[in-house]
């Protein structure tokens, strides 16, 4: 049985093109010429040459083993490009005993004596090699020259005008700046995806089939009706949204070879180049976070979706004190509605054998004493700014463009003897009368050890670079800082997105109390103690209730009473969070418990003794800091019992907290 093979791909030059019908018109001439007839055709229509897995030809393949006893192909090109792998191709037809006519080649394996084979296949290889580098390098300079060759990412499009500009589509603009925001809020990949597919948020292929249909092109490409994590996470790790445009992110070094990932040094990058949608501070948060989330094995928040409160704000950054292991957020359901709390990982699921306490704090707790830190801190960072010395700044950034100076001209300097060795090397080979050999190995180590010296220098010059773009100033940080604080303190609570902005990392000790770490070491700047004004703050706290108990002329007094004479005076204080403050002053023997819910408190000491009492507290606050902490450790010690119930706390009954 006579067979013919024809194929045509992109790599074939069109003004040499020759189409699947004139190859076919050619092989039946040249049949007919010889008294035979082609049984059955074989083809690969737009599939290149270099692969050998095509479906034409793995069929003509399989069925040379069975009824096939002779193959017509117009040249060598159109049965491949690969050079060895033609050769091979050939040697398997001889094998076999099969017969092989290349017509435009002249060649017959059933007489083949022509030496000059390997020398065309060979050609053919280069062809196709040639017009590959060629391609690659007309890309290569499209993408140096900022020129963007693929659609823009989902939330952009060209502009119809003027294609080479690029433009923001505002509603998936605001699915764009939702993903940032859900993630900053502490949702995961799949709990986006999922969250976007739940709305019919079109995915980024949908829009793009959409828009080609709007232009009347047909296309094959495969439509994703879902949204999946891989999409969510690209998008979150894509800087074109800040208005970056990054080319050569992958690059092919072979023929037909796999993409490869390009370092981000050998990257294009032209920044500015277009319109944003998320602004950078909240990209660089992201980023952050993305890299601690991988390193802390997070999972993201569980719970309700957008609109609800996040289970867990604080999950990424609380950790014990003592073992270092992050603290679990809990949910349970009480019967005064529901009770938010962290707890410690390890002490939570392996016990104390492996950490001693629990490090339990309640939420609401932890964020009260959150935002009062930030207000003592407010003000330290505005003493800072007001005091900070600029001079200092440009000094350092004096010093940097100096280095900066430096290395650039150590690259000239190189420069310059690699241009005065290669003069040198031209007049020595001109006089070399036979050791041409030597004269080009002893100037090609010279100049080896010159470029590796100008890589060292250009390499050592662009981390210079990179740390003045990422370096802020100091009075900065503390602006910026401020900014966010001045933020929660008008809200009076913490987003998620304000903690990954601003904290570090907060450690929760044995009796529960908290100690924070600002980022950017910011805390590094904090001369005063934080903690120590808010143990003066809650101080001042302590002595108020002592002065409002001494000023109840009834004989008794109720957390209600308390509550809202502590709120009128500028210390906003619910029933629920005197509880330790009650608690402190029944330790100290000035109330107790009554009988009757309408009197809950009885105030069984004196006004004299109470008085007393008063002005030995006031006495300490204002002569020795050291007392004054006692009385607050006392208090943090009630509080820490009230945290744990289980370990012997009395619950007070409603009436009693009247």
């Amino acid at each position: 049985m006579n067979a013919g093979y024809v194929r045509l791909s992109r790599d074939d030059d069109k003004r040499n093109y020759v189409s699947i019908e004139n190859q076919k018109l050619i092989i039946n001439q040249f049949a007919a010429e010889q008294n035979l007839v082609i049984d059955r055709w074989y083809e690969d229509d737009g599939v290149s040459g270099y692969i050998f897995d095509r479906p034409g030809f793995n069929q003509l393949m399989v069925d040379l083993y069975q009824d096939i006893d002779t193959v017509f192909v117009k040249d060598f090109s159109r049965l491949g490009r690969h050079n060895a792998k033609v050769l091979l191709l050939l040697d398997e037809f001889q094998e076999q005993g099969k017969r092989l006519i290349v017509i435009d080649d002249n060649y017959d394996s059933s007489d083949s004596e022509d030496d000059t084979i390997g020398i065309k296949t060979w050609y053919n290889e280069r062809y196709i090699k040639d017009t590959s580098k060629k391609i690659r390098r007309a890309i290569g300079a499209r993408q140096k020259a900022g020129t963007l060759m693929t659609q823009p990412p989902f939330g952009f499009r060209r502009n119809k005008e003027d294609k080479s500009k690029i433009e923001i589509v505002q509603k998936e603009a605001e699915y764009v700046k939702q993903i940032f925001d859900l993630y900053l809020q502490g949702y995961g990949y799949r709990k986006i995806a999922n969250y976007l597919t739940e709305k019919c948020v079109p995915t980024p292929s949908m829009v793009r089939h959409e828009r080609e249909l709007g232009e009347g092109k047909v296309t094959k490409r495969q439509i994703a009706v879902e949204w999946s994590d891989s999409m969510v996470k690209d998008m979150l790790c894509n800087d074109f949204y800040i208005g970056t445009l990054r080319l050569r992110k992958r690059a092919r070094y072979t023929v037909h070879g796999k993409d490869q990932r390009v370092r981000k040094d050998e990257q294009y990058v032209f920044e500015n180049n277009h319109p944003s949608i998320i602004d950078k501070v909240s990209f660089d948060l992201v980023q952050s976070l993305k890299k601690k989330r991988i390193k802390s094995n997070y999972r993201g928040s569980h719970g309700n979706w957008t609109g609800a409160e996040v289970i867990n704000p604080f999950g990424s950054c609380l950790f014990c004190k003592d073992c270092g292991s992050r603290l679990t957020p809990i949910r349970r359901a009480v019967s005064g509605g529901m009770r938010k709390y962290y707890i410690c990982t390890t002490y939570n699921t392996k016990g104390k054998r492996y950490c001693p306490k629990a490090h339990l704090i309640e939420e609401a707790d932890l964020m009260e004493d959150v935002v009062i830190y930030l207000k003592f801190c407010r003000d330290i960072f505005c003493e800072i700014i007001a005091a900070y010395d600029m001079k200092e700044d440009n000094a350092e950034k004096k010093s940097v463009e100096e280095k900066r100076v430096e290395i650039q001209n150590g690259i000239d300097g190189y420069k310059s003897r690699l241009k005065i060795l290669f003069a040198q090397k031209v007049k020595d080979l001109a006089n070399a009368c036979g050791n041409e050999d030597i004269i080009n190995e002893s100037y090609d180590a010279l100049q080896k050890d010159i470029l590796a010296q100008i890589h060292g220098l250009k390499k050592n010059l662009k981390e210079l670079n990179d740390i003045r773009l990422e370096t802020k100033s100091g009075k900065e940080k503390f602006q910026n800082a401020l900014s966010v604080i001045d933020d929660i303190i008008e809200k009076g609570i913490l987003g998620r997105k304000d903690i990954e902005q601003l904290i570090e990392r907060i450690e929760i000790d044995k009796d529960g109390f908290p100690e924070i770490e600002l980022k950017y070491g910011l805390s590094d700047y904090i001369q005063h103690s934080p903690a120590g004004k808010m143990n003066r703050f809650e101080n001042e706290i302590v002595f108020r209730v002592m002065r409002l108990i001494f000023e109840d002329g009834r004989g008794f007094t109720s957390a209600r009473y308390l509550s809202q004479r502590l709120t009128d005076i500028g210390y906003p204080k619910s029933r629920t969070k005197l509880l330790p403050y009650i608690g402190l002053m029944m330790d100290m023997r000035i109330i107790e418990p009554g009988e009757k819910p309408s009197k809950p408190y009885i105030i069984i000491k004196s006004k004299n003794e109470i008085r007393e009492l008063m002005e030995d507290f006031y006495r300490s606050m204002l002569s020795d800091n050291d007392k004054a902490a006692a009385y607050v450790y006392n208090l943090h010690e009630w509080g820490a019992v009230r945290r744990y119930a289980s370990d012997g706390f009395r619950v007070y009954s409603e009436n009693e907290r009247h």
